[in-house]
């Protein structure tokens, strides 16, 4: 299990996520429905590390121009 340490502190096992979603389109705060039930708000930087760490986001390597 891979957990995932949110921007405010909390961490966050993707795995246990069953959606993530915003109530407002217009809105920046994003919330991850648990599997239990209970909704987490998340930010969008947190909304990114969790898709990488569940895979479904390459993530890009750094070429090293030196």
């Amino acid at each position: 299990m891979a957990f995932v340490e949110l921007e405010h502190g909390e961490w966050i096992n993707p795995a246990f996520i069953k959606e993530i979603y915003k109530r407002n389109p217009g809105d920046t705060v994003w919330e991850a429905l648990m599997n239990h039930g209970e909704a987490t708000p998340i930010t969008d930087a947190d909304r990114i590390q969790i898709l990488k760490t569940a895979g479904f986001v390459k993530i890009k390597k750094e070429k090293n121009d030196e």
